[in-house]
């Protein structure tokens, strides 16, 4: 299966439901109200075909949206 196109704004909520943030939390991080990021929510689990908020890691994980640990660490030093 194709990675499914998303927008910015749906990569930045599947990121944050995949990492475990309520609805509230992730309102209080991009904008919005809770009952509007849960409504964001329902809507990006039907168009990634997800039944459950629990498969949305795997789902993140397989189309590379999570991000990778090289592009999450600090950059080094460089003398």
């Amino acid at each position: 299966m194709k990675a499914p196109i998303l927008s910015p704004r749906e990569k930045r909520l599947l990121r944050r439901i995949a990492r475990g943030f309520s609805d509230r939390s992730i309102a209080a991080q991009i904008g919005g109200r809770a009952d509007q990021v849960g409504e964001q929510r329902k809507r990006l689990l039907q168009k990634l075909q997800l039944s459950s908020r629990s498969e949305i890691a795997e789902a993140a994980a397989r189309w590379a949206f999570w991000p990778c640990y090289k592009f999450t660490t600090a950059p080094t030093a460089v003398s």
